[in-house]
């Protein structure tokens, strides 16, 4: 037969006419996706701390947590999917161990055919009327609530969801109008800053407008998680694997993996903001000091991201994303801006927050020193240092070639407290690790050393070892009184240097119990494994080790206890490491005998003084009343849908997240790097803790 370019050529593009028109190709495992699968299972069970069995359990714990990451507001599947999956509930595994990773693309392709249901259902909804006047409400939290049984019952679920939105729309309308209005000077024309924005137009125009961003974000959603590969879908499941074992085990992918390589060389640029998810929901966990967000100060921890916007482009829904994918979206080279809708609350008034993205200079992350003045009960005046740390860092390159310039924790510090105590002659040093996220375990280990006499810092034990890391000097640097501030988000290293400030009764703990951030990553490239050299492997980061205090115990989910606890705008039980899934135990092993001063035997009266302190201090009041009123609006597990109600509600809302909010700046720690101005504002934490040090002082006798 006679060959015929032209026909083949016809009837390929017929074959990708029918493929662009509907007929998908079918979401499949490859043969290297199974080997990467066969490897990861493999390694975790060979080599992660725990060194937990791939069996029953592990199963068990992998089909919930595959499922809830993909539908984790049950927003999706029906009640008979759930149960068609359940075959695989005890068998995933064995599946695993063979490299069969067949499971997750089936629940896939379920779950893009569930999403394409629902874009349908939301545009027939969006054309029906919608009444704002009538008394029903919404199940906020559904992650516990039975799946749907009926498409029916899912479209009632639906159609609360979309008016909710609606809803939070015409919120943010009436709100912006309120605000215009009142910023309307009222006798003169309106200004070039007080005319109405977009979003102070009338409330049924930005209402129809609402349902059409509505539609799209849908839309948008769904092109989106249609668009992912197999690559996509085999780090999401492995993803979900290494996370049983513990929430700081992950499986990358080569596109995250080149991702995650850029990102260390550029890794002081973007928004400065850790991003983590809750039931769907991005959430902002951290501002990371010196960071653009930061700088602006109208991001705050706690915020929920619900839609991200380029630079002049249409916002995209980011609930239910993969949080790989929001990230990416958000992070951006210096001097591009991003646009973020976030709520304060989920049952709050959307909002967009506009960041241009930078970069986190060295100077804003540095430690930095002052010095303040206060009166001591005896009436005597006497000077307190102030060292504030946002992180411990070290420039490794620098110091391997042993370069004069290159920047230590323990070089600044030192610089610093030299200077407090020859010129400034302070009577005792605050050490501020507020919001310090940890960062080089040496530093914290060669810090620990300048306020102890030689001795053990910090115990480490992996699966196979134990070894302790110490201070080989020949005693103390510095000896005067020291208090050690922390907060929810002081960790990993950080919680090093507290531990054994507190351990060796060097000095007086306070502010809230820290993180708990106390286990050992390692990061390892695939690819140096011979069975993936020739195909794209990605890297496996897993848990190696955990570390263990000089009294055994370890810095583990509990963190370290402050001598001295003030209450807290941010809840621990939402924001540390307990309050992450599968995260490893608390334990303790044999402790070092270590010489324990005698320095903090008046914790007892300081404790005393500080409570009277507080009982007639208006902020500590007012904070007081604000986590009393948090506590009781996250115990509602329902939310009206009456406008009337809303408005009240909302009302109330912005009031108390004012004060919040007023507490929170009024009261950041100084070592964020905001500048001068904002570092000069009231810090009631700090203030706090120089009356304690002054106390601490004053009992001490010499402080020696």
């Amino acid at each position: 037969m006679k060959f015929n370019s032209k026909l083949c050529w016809m009837l390929a593009m017929i074959v990708l006419a029918l493929s662009a028109n509907g007929q998908e190709t079918e979401l499949k495992p490859t043969d290297e996706d199974q080997q990467i699968a066969w490897v990861v299972s493999r390694l975790m069970e060979s080599y992660h701390y725990s060194r937990a069995k791939v069996e029953d359990p592990i199963s068990i714990a992998l089909f919930d947590e595959y499922l809830q990451r993909l539908d984790a507001n049950r927003f999706f599947f029906l009640q008979s999917d759930i149960d068609e999956f359940a075959a695989y509930r005890y068998s995933l595994d064995d599946m695993i161990k063979k490299g069969d990773i067949s499971f997750p693309f089936i629940v896939y392709t379920r779950y893009l055919q569930r999403i394409q249901e629902r874009v349908k259902y939301v545009q027939e909804l969006l054309n029906q009327p919608v009444d704002f006047s009538i008394e029903e409400t919404m199940v906020l939290d559904r992650k516990t609530e039975p799946w749907a049984k009926t498409e029916a019952e899912l479209n009632e679920i639906w159609r609360l969801q979309i008016k909710n939105q609606l809803l939070q729309q015409k919120l943010a309308s009436l709100k912006a109008q309120k605000e215009s209005a009142s910023a309307q000077p009222p006798t003169s024309q309106p200004t070039e800053a007080a005319k109405p924005t977009e979003a102070a137009k009338p409330v049924d125009n930005v209402l129809a407008e609402a349902k059409d961003r509505i539609l799209k974000r849908y839309e948008r959603f769904y092109r989106l998680l249609k668009e992912q590969d197999h690559y996509d879908i085999v780090e999401e499941y492995l993803n979900c694997f290494t996370e049983v074992f513990d929430p700081h085990s992950n499986y990358m992918n080569w596109r995250t993996l080149q991702d995650f390589n850029i990102s260390l060389r550029l890794s002081l640029q973007g928004i400065g903001a850790l991003i983590g998810s809750e039931d769907g929901y991005p959430k902002i966990l951290r501002i990371v000091p010196g960071g653009a967000a930061d700088r602006q100060g109208l991001l705050k921890a706690g915020y929920f991201v619900i839609a991200v916007a380029q630079e002049n482009g249409a916002a995209e829904s980011v609930i239910d994303m993969p949080i790989n994918r929001v990230v990416r979206k958000i992070r951006g080279e210096k001097g591009t801006k991003v646009t973020l809708t976030v709520l304060k609350t989920l049952q709050g008034v959307p909002f967009n927050i506009t960041i241009e993205r930078d970069e986190i200079k060295l100077e804003e992350r540095a430690a930095k020193g002052e010095v303040r003045e206060v009166t001591l009960r005896t009436g005597k005046k006497a000077k307190l240092g102030i060292v504030s740390l946002p992180s411990f860092y070290r420039d490794f390159e620098g110091m391997t070639q042993d370069l004069a310039s290159a920047r230590s924790t323990l070089k600044d510090v030192k610089k610093i407290m030299d200077k407090l105590v020859q010129e400034d002659k302070v009577n005792g040093v605050i050490m501020d690790l507020r919001y310090n996220p940890g960062g080089s375990l040496e530093e914290a280990v060669d810090l620990g050393g300048l306020f102890i006499p030689a001795g053990p810092i910090v115990q480490i034990k992996s699966t196979s070892d134990k070894y302790v890391r110490k201070d080989e000097d020949d005693g103390f640097s510095y000896s005067i009184p020291l208090v050690v501030m922390v907060n929810t988000f002081s960790a990993s290293a950080s919680e090093i240097f507290a531990a054994t400030i507190q351990d060796y009764g060097r000095g007086i703990v306070v502010g809230q119990p820290t993180y708990g951030k106390g286990t050992v990553q390692q990061l390892f490239d695939l690819q140096q494994l011979p069975v993936l050299r020739k195909i794209k492997g990605g890297a496996l980061k897993y848990t190696t080790a955990k570390f263990y205090r000089i009294n055994g115990g370890s810095t583990q989910q509990k963190g370290v206890t402050p001598d001295i606890i003030f209450p807290s705008p941010y809840n621990s039980e939402e924001y540390a490491e307990a309050s992450q899934k599968h995260v490893m135990p608390w334990d303790e092993i044999e402790p070092i005998p270590v010489f324990k001063r005698n320095l903090t035997r008046h914790i007892k009266e300081l404790q005393k003084r500080y409570e009277t302190r507080i009982a007639s201090n208006p902020d500590f009041q007012a904070m007081n009343t604000y986590l009393a009123w948090a506590k009781q609006r996250q115990s509602n597990k329902t939310i009206s849908l009456n406008l009337t109600t809303r408005i009240a509600m909302a009302e109330e809302d912005e009031k108390m997240s004012q004060q919040l909010e007023k507490l929170r700046d009024d009261n950041i720690s100084s070592n964020l790097g905001l500048g001068d101005e904002t570092a000069k504002q009231k810090d009631l934490y700090l203030e706090e803790a120089l009356q304690i040090l002054g106390d601490f002082i004053t009992l001490n006798g010499n402080g020696k």
